[in-house]
């Protein structure tokens, strides 16, 4: 099995994982007593399984003094996010914000011609469908 299929079924399909993991993209960095706070899990210990997991599939590296480093990738439902710094946007935020922009446009030209009016109807659509799909893929993340 191909490792981007073990990590999709092992991280992405495992949904506490996946939310220690989008954690760890966040902050870059933490100790299994941080991620147990900051996710309020019951114990240090189960924080700790779950970095262990991420370090078992090269997603965390763990230094001399209990630190886990994040070590991103994109599997899963990962791939429809852009992942830069603490940001996970998805990948739609950005087609809504060319429909704004064109949205806007056309608005500023609607008076000009016919033409104005369709094109300014369909960048509407598209935003809207844009804007719908961008809160559909930030619900699917575990909150973190």
């Amino acid at each position: 099995m191909d490792s981007n299929r073990v990590l999709e079924k092992e991280v992405a399909g495992q949904y506490t994982t996946l939310k220690v993991y989008l954690y760890m993209l966040k902050v870059k960095k933490c100790s299994a007593r941080q991620a147990q706070k900051a996710l309020l899990f019951s114990s240090p210990t189960q924080a700790a399984h779950h970095l262990e997991k991420l370090q078992s599939y090269n997603l965390a590296k763990k230094d001399n003094y209990g630190v886990y480093h994040v070590i991103p990738k994109s599997f899963g439902i990962l791939k429809l996010f852009f992942v830069s710094g603490r940001w996970i946007i998805p990948h739609t935020f950005f087609i809504a914000v060319i429909f704004a922009v064109m949205t806007a446009g056309f608005l500023l030209n609607i008076t000009q011609h016919g033409f104005f009016k369709v094109a300014l109807a369909i960048s509407v659509l598209g935003l809207i469908v844009s804007v719908y799909e961008t809160i559909r893929f930030y619900r699917a993340l575990p909150r973190v």
